[in-house]
């Protein structure tokens, strides 16, 4: 079994280290991993999307995917952008804080991951409220890949101890979330 993901957003939301976690993680677990990180010349405010492959047995051709299972958007842009890379029933998760788009699609879920991440203490932990929630999706579509992994890797993609304990926070309550 393999899952393919896309993260996009804009530099500063931390899409590149949503990407990092989710691979660290992937590996605590023994899983065969790929995580190809993209960005334009300016980091801060341009756009920026990661692609995440994680297979459960067979090794990863490609770290590249036109058929993406799940995509991860922060902002509306990046998911105008990079919705053309998911296949048609892809599961997509929007953060509906900075996404205003109506679709009835069961498949798109929308979660208000910045204010979530705003009630815990800093809008910065955003991408950690979303790593939750995707954590949770792949473990009940595809395979196990319990929170677990993310809160045990969370020191190797982040430096400071204060922050650490809020990503911590945020991806507990990124997994809690019920749509």
């Amino acid at each position: 079994m393999i899952v393919r993901i896309i993260i996009g957003g804009s530099g500063g939301q931390g899409v590149l280290t949503l990407g990092k976690l989710i691979s660290f993680g992937a590996i605590k677990k023994n899983y065969h991993v790929s995580c190809l990180p993209t960005y334009g010349a300016e980091m801060r405010g341009g756009y920026i999307y990661s692609f995440v492959t994680i297979s459960k047995k067979k090794e990863i051709f490609s770290p590249l995917s036109e058929n993406c299972d799940i995509g991860v958007f922060l902002n509306e842009i990046s998911y105008k952008m990079l919705k053309k890379y998911l296949k048609k029933d892809a599961y997509i998760i929007l953060n509906s804080s900075l996404i205003k788009i109506k679709n009835k699609n069961e498949k798109v879920i929308t979660i208000p991951a910045t204010e979530i991440a705003e009630k815990i203490g800093d809008i910065r932990i955003t991408n950690m409220v979303m790593a939750g929630y995707l954590s949770k999706i792949i473990t009940e579509k595809f395979f196990e890949f319990n929170k677990k992994y993310l809160i045990s890797e969370i020191e190797n993609v982040i430096s400071n101890k204060e922050t650490e304990k809020l990503c911590k926070i945020a991806i507990e309550e990124g997994y809690k979330i019920k749509v």
